[in-house]
Protein backbone atom coordinates (compact mmCIF):
# COMPACT_ATOMS: atom_id res chain seq x y z
CA UNK A 1 0.00 0.00 0.00
CA UNK A 2 3.02 2.30 -0.07
CA UNK A 3 3.09 5.44 2.03
CA UNK A 4 0.07 4.45 4.12
CA UNK A 5 1.78 1.30 5.39
CA UNK A 6 5.03 3.19 5.96
CA UNK A 7 3.21 5.80 8.02
CA UNK A 8 1.49 3.13 10.09
CA UNK A 9 4.85 1.50 10.80
CA UNK A 10 6.28 4.87 11.79
CA UNK A 11 3.33 5.60 14.09
CA UNK A 12 3.95 2.30 15.86
CA UNK A 13 7.64 3.10 16.26
CA UNK A 14 6.87 6.59 17.59
CA UNK A 15 4.43 5.16 20.14
CA UNK A 16 7.38 3.34 21.74
CA UNK A 17 9.99 6.07 22.23
CA UNK A 18 13.45 5.27 23.55
CA UNK A 19 14.19 6.56 27.07
CA UNK A 20 16.26 9.46 25.69
CA UNK A 21 13.57 10.53 23.19
CA UNK A 22 11.23 13.46 23.91
CA UNK A 23 8.27 11.35 24.97
CA UNK A 24 5.41 13.81 24.48
CA UNK A 25 6.69 14.92 21.08
CA UNK A 26 6.96 11.29 19.97
CA UNK A 27 3.49 10.52 21.30
CA UNK A 28 1.97 13.51 19.52
CA UNK A 29 3.67 12.58 16.26
CA UNK A 30 2.54 8.95 16.68
CA UNK A 31 -1.11 9.99 16.88
CA UNK A 32 -0.84 12.41 13.98
CA UNK A 33 1.03 9.82 11.92
CA UNK A 34 -1.56 7.12 12.67
CA UNK A 35 -4.27 9.46 11.39
CA UNK A 36 -2.32 10.29 8.25
CA UNK A 37 -1.65 6.60 7.63
CA UNK A 38 -5.39 5.92 7.49
CA UNK A 39 -6.00 9.13 5.53
CA UNK A 40 -3.49 8.11 2.86
CA UNK A 41 -4.81 4.55 2.73
CA UNK A 42 -8.30 5.85 1.93
CA UNK A 43 -7.01 8.46 -0.52
CA UNK A 44 -5.00 5.84 -2.39
CA UNK A 45 -7.98 3.52 -2.52
CA UNK A 46 -10.31 6.28 -3.68
CA UNK A 47 -8.17 7.21 -6.70
CA UNK A 48 -6.71 3.81 -7.60
CA UNK A 49 -8.99 3.39 -10.60
CA UNK A 50 -7.89 6.63 -12.20
CA UNK A 51 -6.13 5.93 -15.48
CA UNK A 52 -5.01 9.47 -16.25
CA UNK A 53 -1.52 10.89 -16.00
CA UNK A 54 0.39 10.79 -12.71
CA UNK A 55 0.02 14.57 -12.45
CA UNK A 56 -3.75 14.30 -12.89
CA UNK A 57 -3.89 11.47 -10.33
CA UNK A 58 -2.02 13.63 -7.84
CA UNK A 59 -4.50 16.42 -8.55
CA UNK A 60 -7.38 14.03 -7.87
CA UNK A 61 -5.75 12.93 -4.60
CA UNK A 62 -5.45 16.57 -3.57
CA UNK A 63 -9.21 17.10 -3.99
CA UNK A 64 -10.00 14.94 -0.98
CA UNK A 65 -10.71 17.22 1.95
CA UNK A 66 -10.21 16.29 5.59
CA UNK A 67 -13.47 17.93 6.66
CA UNK A 68 -15.58 16.14 4.06
CA UNK A 69 -13.87 12.84 4.89
CA UNK A 70 -14.61 13.43 8.57
CA UNK A 71 -18.25 14.28 7.92
CA UNK A 72 -18.82 11.27 5.67
CA UNK A 73 -17.02 9.00 8.14
CA UNK A 74 -19.09 10.26 11.06
CA UNK A 75 -22.31 9.61 9.12
CA UNK A 76 -21.20 6.10 8.12
CA UNK A 77 -20.10 5.23 11.65
CA UNK A 78 -23.43 6.39 13.08
CA UNK A 79 -25.39 4.24 10.66
CA UNK A 80 -27.25 7.13 9.01
CA UNK A 81 -25.30 7.08 5.73
CA UNK A 82 -27.42 6.58 2.64
CA UNK A 83 -24.76 5.59 0.14
CA UNK A 84 -25.35 5.90 -3.58
CA UNK A 85 -27.32 2.75 -4.46
CA UNK A 86 -31.04 2.45 -4.65
CA UNK A 87 -32.11 0.36 -2.86
CA UNK A 88 -29.59 0.99 -0.13
CA UNK A 89 -26.91 -1.62 0.32
CA UNK A 90 -25.93 -2.95 3.72
CA UNK A 91 -22.92 -1.36 5.40
CA UNK A 92 -20.52 -3.97 6.78
CA UNK A 93 -19.51 -3.63 10.42
CA UNK A 94 -15.88 -3.39 9.28
CA UNK A 95 -16.69 -0.32 7.19
CA UNK A 96 -18.42 1.34 10.13
CA UNK A 97 -15.30 0.60 12.17
CA UNK A 98 -12.98 2.12 9.54
CA UNK A 99 -15.18 5.21 9.37
CA UNK A 100 -15.37 5.56 13.16
CA UNK A 101 -11.62 5.14 13.47
CA UNK A 102 -11.02 7.77 10.81
CA UNK A 103 -13.29 10.21 12.63
CA UNK A 104 -11.80 9.43 16.06
CA UNK A 105 -8.21 9.61 14.84
CA UNK A 106 -8.85 12.96 13.21
CA UNK A 107 -10.16 14.28 16.54
CA UNK A 108 -7.13 12.83 18.34
CA UNK A 109 -4.79 14.35 15.76
CA UNK A 110 -6.30 17.78 16.37
CA UNK A 111 -5.73 17.36 20.11
CA UNK A 112 -2.20 16.07 19.62
CA UNK A 113 -1.29 18.88 17.25
CA UNK A 114 -3.02 21.81 18.95
CA UNK A 115 -3.75 21.07 22.62
CA UNK A 116 -0.41 21.62 24.33
CA UNK A 117 -2.06 21.28 27.72
CA UNK A 118 -2.85 17.62 27.11
CA UNK A 119 -0.40 15.03 28.39
CA UNK A 120 -0.55 11.76 26.49
CA UNK A 121 0.07 8.43 28.18
CA UNK A 122 1.68 5.41 26.61
CA UNK A 123 -1.65 3.58 26.73
CA UNK A 124 -3.51 6.49 25.05
CA UNK A 125 -1.08 6.50 22.17
CA UNK A 126 -0.73 2.76 21.74
CA UNK A 127 -4.52 2.40 21.78
CA UNK A 128 -4.89 4.89 18.95
CA UNK A 129 -2.13 3.31 16.88
CA UNK A 130 -3.76 -0.08 17.45
CA UNK A 131 -7.08 1.35 16.23
CA UNK A 132 -5.38 2.46 13.02
CA UNK A 133 -3.86 -0.99 12.59
CA UNK A 134 -7.26 -2.63 13.06
CA UNK A 135 -8.80 -0.17 10.58
CA UNK A 136 -6.19 -1.22 8.00
CA UNK A 137 -7.06 -4.87 8.61
CA UNK A 138 -10.79 -4.17 8.38
CA UNK A 139 -10.36 -2.16 5.21
CA UNK A 140 -8.48 -4.99 3.55
CA UNK A 141 -11.34 -7.35 4.41
CA UNK A 142 -14.04 -5.20 2.80
CA UNK A 143 -12.24 -3.05 0.22
CA UNK A 144 -14.00 -4.73 -2.71
CA UNK A 145 -17.47 -4.61 -1.15
CA UNK A 146 -20.02 -2.33 -2.86
CA UNK A 147 -20.47 -0.28 0.32
CA UNK A 148 -16.71 0.31 0.53
CA UNK A 149 -16.67 1.62 -3.04
CA UNK A 150 -19.60 3.90 -2.31
CA UNK A 151 -17.85 5.14 0.83
CA UNK A 152 -14.80 6.03 -1.27
CA UNK A 153 -17.04 7.83 -3.76
CA UNK A 154 -18.54 9.82 -0.90
CA UNK A 155 -15.06 10.69 0.36
CA UNK A 156 -14.27 12.06 -3.10
CA UNK A 157 -17.42 13.97 -3.92
CA UNK A 158 -19.23 14.45 -0.65
CA UNK A 159 -22.85 13.95 0.15
CA UNK A 160 -25.21 12.47 -2.40
CA UNK A 161 -27.85 14.86 -3.71
CA UNK A 162 -31.33 13.83 -2.73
Amino acid sequence: MGIADDLLTLADRLSNPAPADPEQACFRRAISTAYYALFHLLVQEAVQGWSGSPAARLGLERTLEHRNMRDVSRTVSQGSWRGWSNPRIPVPVELKDVAKTFFDLQEARHQADYDNGRTWTTDDVRDRVALAQIAFENWRKIRTEPAANEYLLSLLVGKKRE
